[in-house]
């Protein structure tokens, strides 16, 4: 947590200790115990030997170590010991502060003193001032009528009250405490009284993580009324602190949320939590008399043992399925499923092993307690061997997996791949790869359950195994020219898979390949499912042409087109998938970037029927400078009937983010369904200002998804902070 910087007490404490540098004889260098020496410079020197003072006049300038004090006159008195400066006093720490001053008086050892009529820059710009101030035991400094602010004073009237300024009647800086205090605290904005306290403290600039309460924010919709949040920061030791925010809103009462953060030598652990009691919403949302608990549970950790191992845990749990949306609180991740996972890795050299455990937390309506699958155990090995004479090389990857279900299909599976490829590049240019691997399952499940992708109903435990071998050649020809400070690339590429039909049993479950895309990014993957539980069988031919133009400068274009052709039709894909016919669908992906104001994507699956109709489509375009950059995003999805729960989709959302000038910003994002029945998904507008005072943000949220009790809702919220006030 960045702190408060201290303003005038700190610097006055630097400002007397450099004036210590006034102590010794009168030359022009001299030493101060075992301190660096100090260089004089000054129009006169003189010494009274009936007083014992040595007087410097006329454009005084002492350094040492970094510190330099500049005066019309300074003294030391051999007597008492005492050190005053006077005259335009003005004192530069090494960091980049500047003191100054009318009076400044030392004594006690140059201990304790005096100032008069301080005035300080700061390293940051930002600026303090005080009548006057006082120093005693050496660590404790009392300013009187002390004001600090961080804003610039106004150019033409430097007199003229800054935005914002925190005035004290009596401010103590206590250096053995780190902590800073104000009596009779004022905050003035423009000049005028808005905030009066008796007593106010933050830690001093020497601190870098203390406890206390963090920037305020408030917002109001309809669900929650008004609410508030003060977040209190707490500092546990060097290696943990605490956050926690309560919140309250006039319809639901009291909420609050906390988060805890440390890290050791070997990892770092991470969690939050949050707990409320909230009325009990019917499906159209109103607020019935009930109440109940609802709140979320996360914690993230990662340790390293060595330089190979790695282990840790995810833990993710909600109350119930609507409580994070309705209460904003971000999954980073799918929003539908809440993933807890227990890991260890080991990357020793060329092989890598895994174990995993895993439990699932379904949101939607539709998902079934007992047919959700705990995974335990998962573990993985991989090993890819060094290139033999002509760069060939041997490559394992092995995996076991279990999933239990408290009503549903139990199953356990043991899969190796053993594959060895082999590189060939023709002088020609072309280059070819061969590739013969070798992909054996075992399963043995229980109580196989009909479901939408398992056409049996068999309830007794049972055994299926399968061998599937494949060869496989990739060829390609890169063909480059160059013109000028533009590179050519034309690359046609062709991959030939030689694998027996079928491979997909009905004994065998499919969990791990639910979710299917066919596009250019495994068009020329063995396999196209993205688990073990299926395959892609049968022989097949895979073709695509790429073409390419880089420049100089970092700007480039390119296009890629593909199709596959099997020589039967395989329904394993189903219908929508695009890759279930002979021909299958083309893939294309076309980018354009030719410099950073301009970046076009298109992803493309289309149908090879007459009509060529798109049966997928994905665009991607962002237009301007970082200062002004508008990002529009289109999807268009076909109904794919092989996962049966997504259907047809089309949806555009847009995000333009602007710098107004040098201290306003501006944010505007939509998102929209372009279905029958679609609509407005969001709305945004946010309007954020930031200088060297304040940071303000002011924001407008209107959202319309229906879900269950969480009902369409308009968010107004605002933020307020004081620069260097965290």
């Amino acid at each position: 947590m960045a702190q408060p910087p201290f303003f005038a007490a700190a610097l006055l404490a630097a400002g007397i200790f450099a004036a210590t540098l006034l102590a010794g004889p009168a030359m022009a260098q001299m030493s101060l115990g075992n301190r660096d020496p100090v260089l004089l410079t000054a129009g006169s020197l003189s010494y009274d030997q009936n007083l014992g003072i040595v007087t410097a006049r006329d454009n005084v300038e002492l350094a040492q170590e970094g510190r330099t004090l500049l005066a019309d006159t300074v003294s030391y008195s051999e007597r008492d010991g005492k050190v005053t400066a006077s005259g335009n006093v003005s004192i530069m720490q090494d960091d980049g502060t500047v003191l100054f001053a009318d009076y400044v008086e030392l004594t006690d050892g140059m201990r304790n003193g005096f100032i008069r009529d301080i005035g300080i820059l700061l390293s940051d710009n930002s600026r303090a001032a005080a009548a006057s101030a006082t120093r005693t035991g050496g660590n404790k400094t009392v300013m009187n009528k002390a004001v600090y602010t961080s804003c610039t004073l106004c150019a033409a009237d430097p007199t003229k009250a800054p935005l914002w300024q925190l005035k004290g009647e009596r401010v103590t800086h206590d250096e053995q405490e780190q902590q800073i205090t104000y009596q009779d605290a004022t905050l003035e904005m423009f000049g005028i009284p808005v905030l009066y306290t008796p007593y106010f403290s933050h830690p001093d600039p020497t601190v870098r993580r203390k406890s206390g309460f963090l920037s305020p924010s408030a917002s109001t919709n309809n669900y929650f009324g008004v609410a508030m949040r003060t977040p209190y920061y707490y500092v546990i030791d060097d290696s943990a602190d605490l956050t926690l925010t309560p919140q309250y809103s006039t319809k639901e009462g009291a909420f609050l949320m906390g988060e805890y953060r440390q890290r050791t030598a070997k990892g770092e652990l991470r969690m939050d939590a949050s707990v409320t009691r909230a009325h009990v919403r019917n499906n159209n949302g109103d607020r019935t008399e009930d109440e109940y608990f609802r709140g979320h549970l996360r914690a993230d950790g990662i340790f390293r043992n060595s330089s190979d191992l790695t282990y840790g845990f995810n833990l993710f749990r909600s109350s119930d399925d609507t409580y994070l949306s309705r209460y904003q609180i971000p999954d980073r991740g799918n929003n539908n499923v809440l993933t807890s996972r227990l890991f260890a890795e080991n990357i020793n050299n060329r092989s890598f092993m895994a174990a995993n455990a895993y439990s699932f937390q379904g949101l939607r309506s539709t998902d079934v307690p007992g047919l959700t699958p705990f995974v335990v155990p998962l573990l993985d090995y991989s090993y890819i061997g060094q290139p033999g004479a002509y760069g060939g090389r041997w490559a394992i990857d092995s995996s076991l997996a279990a999933l239990y279900r408290t009503g549903g299909t139990d199953s356990r599976r043991l899969s190796t791949t053993v594959s060895w490829s082999q590189p060939y590049f023709a002088p020609s240019g072309e280059v070819y790869t061969a590739t013969a691997l070798l992909k054996t399952d075992g399963y043995w499940v229980n109580e196989l359950q009909d479901r939408p992708y398992l056409a049996t109903n068999e309830a007794d435990t049972q055994f299926a195994g399968r061998a599937i071998p494949m060869l496989a050649l990739d060829w390609r020809y890169p063909l480059v020219r160059d013109s000028g400070s533009i590179r050519q690339l034309v690359e046609p590429i062709v991959g030939v898979v030689l694998a027996p039909y079928g491979g997909n049993p009905r004994s065998i479950p499919n969990e791990d390949s639910l979710s299917f895309e066919f596009d250019e990014t495994n068009l020329f993957a063995f396999n196209r499912f993205p688990g073990s539980d299926r395959v892609d069988g049968g022989p097949k031919l895979n073709y695509a042409l790429r073409s390419a133009v880089y420049g100089s400068r970092g700007g480039y274009s390119e296009v890629l087109v593909g199709q596959s052709y099997r020589l039967k039709s395989d329904d394993t894909f189903g219908p929508g998938t695009g890759i279930s016919e002979q021909m299958s669908d083309y893939v294309a992906r076309i980018t354009i970037s030719p410099n950073e104001y301009l970046t076009f994507t298109d992803r493309l699956r289309i149908s090879p029927n007459s009509q060529s109709e798109v049966q997928r489509q994905e665009i991607s375009l962002g237009i301007g400078p970082k200062a002004s950059r508008l990002t529009l995003s289109y999807a268009d999805i076909a109904n794919n009937t092989f996962t049966g729960d997504i259907g047809e989709r089309e949806a555009v959302s847009g995000t333009f983010k602007a710098r107004l000038g040098q201290f306003w910003n501006f944010e505007a994002r939509h998102i929209r369904d372009l279905g029958e029945r679609g609509g407005s998904l969001l709305n945004f507008l946010g309007l954020r200002y930031t200088d060297e005072c304040f940071d303000i943000m002011f924001f407008a949220e209107r959202t319309f998804t229906v879900n269950r009790d969480v009902q369409p809702a308009t968010t107004f919220g605002l933020r307020f902070r004081l620069a260097n006030f965290n």
